[in-house]
């Protein structure tokens, strides 16, 4: 049986207390310090991992906010947050450790006439934390990473739902406690920042992410409880789960068989660098094929193109039942259209948008979306550029590229085609964007209506990284697309030009 590949040893930890950041440092030992955009990081290792520690403070808002400026920078494989929470459950005791299999947002909800209307939101924990964690419930050895100074009790480990708001809850009697017994009754502890962790972990998928929290107060009594010292040993026995964790699926990077070699999976270009069909390939089809079949090629070369190329392999290529059923949540690179077709063709599924109607035979295709089942995303337009003058004025100079539905085709199909990329075609980061425009010979880009610029060169085409699917990630790599064609016409692009960057573009 083949070994599973090794990992990356870089993880982060996120803490929301001082009692849980101390408790951490134990276990990593001797650190440093780093700052990153203003956010300290205590630095450390602990068996061969390289350790980055933040501590955001009490809530969800923070917890997600520095849990993406920690994956942004130091690109971890796995990414815990560690800390204490009250148990919610009469069989959950002071001493025993949650690890979440998912995390409710139970502030979600409609607020009416007639009460609130809770509209449960939930963010998971990585399936192998899951799994790893339900694994360790029947050794001992993680007890061994506890701090013997302190005087544990009912060490154990639970697998189960967190719920996670902005409220501290002190008694079982308060609103809150009763509203989640209600509406939460699987919830197994009470936190206020796993949800905005696994919120900033999503968006960076595919980092392993997952909330430990060792019981320090039982709602009722939290003073108290506090004061016993609880909160210092239930910080330290979810640390002891939390690093055990970390060595078992440390175990797997140190002993895994060596990477196999990695295909290439990026499809070839053919006639042209924005086309990978061939002349005549008939893309797709809408009909009967014994009476009104209409077969949809395009009759130009694309003359614009996005591209989303994964750089790691598939064990195996997708089916074609999984592309089709994903190819129409996919965006197509036009400036305006009004919905498209779904079909298979021998390079996977397409996404397309027919033309004017027409009964039968074959018809011209000017922009589609292919999906392969490498998982790479192919996105053309034959007619971006204006070529024929319809009504416009005499003194309008053609061809013609409108600067603002440019950006803003540009803008939707690579953010939606990200998106839809990461939900539904499992895409892994960090992968390859190219973004292109040919055949600009004597075209002018048109700034506003009045100031037409000449492009000075026959193509404008760039090649970026994308290293996580954060939405100032995908607008850094348009930004450098939008500048290098305005750079091809003599003239820099205008600064906050269409209030883009952040987005999207507009007047």
């Amino acid at each position: 049986m083949t070994k599973p590949a090794p990992i990356n040893k870089v993880a982060i930890i996120i803490t929301a207390l001082e009692v849980e950041t101390r408790a951490v440092l134990r276990q990593i030992g001797p650190w440093t310090e780093d700052n990153v955009s203003g956010t300290s990081f205590f630095r450390g290792e602990f068996e061969g991992w390289d350790v980055a520690v933040a501590e955001t403070g009490a809530g969800n808002v923070g917890a997600a906010a520095i849990t993406t400026r920690a994956i942004e920078h130091y690109h971890p494989t796995v990414a815990l947050f560690i800390g204490v929470g009250g148990g919610a459950k009469k069989d959950v005791l002071l001493g025993h450790v949650v690890v979440a299999t998912k995390v409710y947002g139970y502030e979600t909800g409609k607020d009416t006439a007639t009460g609130f209307k809770t509209r449960p939101d939930a963010m998971v924990t990585a399936h192998e934390i899951q799994q790893r964690a339900r694994a360790m419930r029947q050794r001992e050895d993680w007890k061994k990473r506890t701090d013997p100074s302190l005087e544990h009790q009912n060490l154990e480990i639970l697998v189960g739902p967190i719920a996670a708001g902005e409220v501290v809850v002190a008694s079982k009697r308060s609103d809150t406690a009763k509203f989640l017994e209600e509406n939460y009754g699987d919830a197994l502890a009470v936190e206020m920042e796993g949800r905005g962790f696994l919120e900033g972990v999503h968006i960076n998928h595919p980092v392993l992410g997952g909330v430990v929290r060792g019981i320090s107060d039982l709602l009722s009594g939290k003073a108290s409880a506090d004061k016993s010292g609880s909160q210092k040993r239930g910080a330290d026995s979810a640390c002891a789960v939390a690093f055990e964790l970390l060595s078992v699926l440390g175990g797997r990077a140190a002993t895994a068989a060596p990477p196999r070699p990695q295909a290439k999976i990026e499809a070839p270009t053919t006639f042209s660098r924005s086309a990978y069909f061939k002349h005549g390939d008939v893309l797709g089809r809408v009909g009967d094929p014994k009476s009104d079949e209409m077969r949809f090629l395009f009759e130009g070369t694309p003359d614009a193109y996005l591209r989303i190329i994964p750089s790691i392999p598939r064990d195996a290529p997708m089916s074609l039942a999984r592309l089709r059923a994903a190819a129409n949540s996919f965006d197509m690179l036009r400036r305006d259209g009004n919905g498209g077709f779904t079909d298979i063709n021998k390079y996977g599924a397409i996404f397309f948008e027919p033309p004017s109607p027409n009964r039968g035979g074959e018809t011209a295709l000017h922009r589609a979306t292919q999906l392969f089942p490498t998982g790479e995303i192919w996105s053309v337009s034959d007619d971006f550029i204006i070529r024929t003058r319809g009504g416009r004025p005499d003194w309008v100079p053609l061809p013609l590229i409108p600067a603002l539905s440019f950006e803003l085709a540009f803008y939707k199909a690579l953010h939606q085609n990200v998106s839809a990329s990461l939900s539904l075609l499992n895409l892994s980061f960090p992968c390859t964007i190219e973004l292109g425009l040919l055949g600009l010979s004597d075209a002018h880009l048109a700034v506003t209506t009045d100031d037409f610029r000449q492009i000075r060169s026959d193509s404008t085409v760039i090649r970026k990284t994308l290293t996580n699917a954060n939405s100032a990630a995908i607008n850094s790599i348009l930004l450098d697309f939008f500048t290098e064609l305005h750079d091809q016409t003599g003239y820099p692009r205008p600064p906050g030009l269409f209030n883009f960057p952040p987005g999207p573009p507009r007047l």
